[in-house]
């Protein structure tokens, strides 16, 4: 078996042994479908507690926030080790049987990252979308990406590492839910505050959810899939003074997460068919060298077959159209104000003076009449969905909240990582849900939440539903015993196989047809799965 001890930080090592980012009127049905220094002893300035009231609240959430009609979709070339992983955390955490889309296709379209596979995602989803009936218009969709990510953009080696499957569950869909529908309230909020009169001129609103990072790649930032991006609601001090400057482990760590990450998106099944078309009509449209996106060989090398550059691109045509439209519906008096101009904001340090005519050398872009190019789509900024892992390895730790956190994370000793800011204190949305483990599902006596180790964000006190491993794959690995679920992991599959409702559990669909875990997740993957004598 690999040593994968080697790959391990400091904090992985320590205890190794024994431990483990609306407004609507019709709230939507629920179908998850899937594709995360120096002078800071302070909390940041306007951080929101993650307890009493936030930018993306806990514990205050709309009602009728229920669901029925849940679906699991993953985007997944082949039966692979990290997918059952995926699969393992899903199921023991009551998630639906994922339906996988693409499995076992082949993929071999030249110059395209893995043969096209990340592309196929978009036409994959779009099928299924494109299938479901009127009826499911306002069922939510989450699409989990399954065949991986290739964040490391300017290094095209050990690709095949990021073609697999990178996240995981640790909260229960209860919660995903309700932290759909507050991060959608809290940015409709903004996002009223933000367009003033066109917001409601417009209609607008945010309904779809996209992960989000802390670079806009692999586009090139004289783009229109970044230059247009509004700032971003996190704290302007969570790395104190380093805060978005390349002051840190390396030049991305201390800056905020203000991009999209397509590892992760939830929205309505109507609202993502729509913008699934267009990212289909992108793809369609591809060019070998982009006019405006073949500045470096990262981008040249990404973005054929980098379906996150297709969803930046219609996000930053999104956020373009709508400064475009708050400046319309400007009256007179507004503009006398100066509120044509808006607060400038840096991109990897370089100033961006004006969204729609930034003084740098730019895409240009048209200013359109109407709102053709809204999709509705936002970020988890706050990483209450998801955490994504790339140049945020030392923004978090597997912590038990009944313990010591500060002593679960003195490893981090590192002059730029941010202070730890983590409570013991487990949120509602957590803490009312069925505990993680319990006698109903396993036959164990019931453990709470805050006494498994939960993968926490200690910069901004967050305990995120999935943990998205888009950065160090050796980590991945290292980290799947420091997860609460896999010591237990066979005890889960076990019971769900052999429940009693008479319910296949524990596999998956494919091309309408129930596949089991035993055939997804042959003998030979159990060693690396469940790490016990029994394998």
């Amino acid at each position: 078996m690999v040593d994968y001890h080697r790959y391990l930080p400091r904090f992985l090592l320590a205890d190794f042994g024994d431990d483990e980012d609306g407004d609507a009127a019709v709230k939507p049905h629920v179908v998850l479908g899937g594709f995360i220094l120096l002078g800071l002893g302070r909390s940041p300035s306007n951080l929101p507690s993650l307890r009493t009231g936030t930018a993306e609240s806990k514990d205050e959430q709309p009602e009728a926030q229920r669901a029925e009609n849940l679906h699991l979709l993953l985007p997944a070339s082949n039966e692979e080790v990290n997918l059952c992983k995926t699969i393992i955390t899903a199921t023991a955490l009551d998630y639906p049987i994922p339906t996988l889309i693409s499995l076992n296709k082949t993929f071999n379209t030249g110059g395209l990252l893995g043969g096209g596979s990340h592309i196929a995602k978009i036409t994959g989803v779009l099928e299924w979308l494109q299938a479901q009936d009127a009826s499911r218009d306002n069922d939510l969709v989450l699409m989990m990406d399954a065949y991986g990510s290739f964040d490391y953009y300017d290094n095209a080696r050990n690709q095949q590492a990021h073609l697999e499957a990178d996240i995981w569950f640790q909260l229960r869909k209860d919660t995903l839910i309700s932290r759909y529908h507050s991060i959608n309230a809290a940015a409709n909020k903004r996002l009223s505050d933000r367009l003033g009169k066109a917001y409601d001129a417009e209609g607008i609103r945010q309904t779809i959810i996209f992960g989000s990072g802390k670079r806009c790649a692999p586009n090139q930032v004289h783009t229109v899939a970044c230059y247009p991006m509004p700032e971003t609601p996190l704290p302007d001090d969570v790395y104190g003074t380093n805060t978005d400057t390349i002051m840190g482990r390396n030049k991305y760590t201390s800056l905020r997460q203000r991009w999209l990450n397509s590892g992760y998106v939830v929205g309505p099944v109507k609202d993502m068919r729509e913008m699934f078309r267009r990212a289909q009509a992108k793809v369609d449209a591809i060019q070998d060298h982009p006019e405006w996106d073949n500045g470096s060989r990262g981008a040249d090398f990404m973005y054929h077959g980098s379906d996150q550059s297709i969803f930046n691109t219609i996000l930053g045509e999104q956020e373009f159209q709508r400064e475009v439209m708050r400046r319309r519906h400007l009256t007179s008096l507004d503009k006398a104000r100066g509120k044509l101009k808006v607060p400038p904001s840096k991109i990897e340090g370089t100033i961006i003076d004006d969204p729609l005519n930034p003084s740098f050398t730019h895409e240009p872009m048209e200013q359109k009449a109407g709102k053709p190019d809204e999709f509705s789509i936002g970020l988890d900024y706050f990483s209450e969905l998801g955490q994504q892992t790339v140049n945020s390895e030392e923004d978090s730790r597997y912590i038990r909240h009944n313990g010591d956190i500060q002593d679960q994370a003195k490893d981090r000793t590192g002059h730029f990582d941010c202070p730890n800011r983590a409570t013991p204190e487990i949120p509602a949305d957590i803490s009312k849900t069925e505990p993680p483990i319990s006698q109903r599902q396993i036959g164990e006596a019931d453990q709470q939440w805050s006494e498994v180790p939960l993968y926490t964000n200690l910069c901004l006190d967050r305990i995120p539903v999935m943990i998205h491993h888009n950065g160090d794959k050796g980590l991945r690995e290292a980290a799947w015993p420091r997860m609460w679920v896999q010591p237990h992991a066979r005890k889960f599959m076990a019971a769900v196989v052999a429940g009693q409702d008479g319910e296949q559990r524990g596999g998956a669909f494919s091309d309408g047809q129930y596949v089991s875990f035993g055939q997804l997740c042959p003998r030979e993957m159990e060693q690396e799965l469940f790490r016990d004598l029994e394998g």
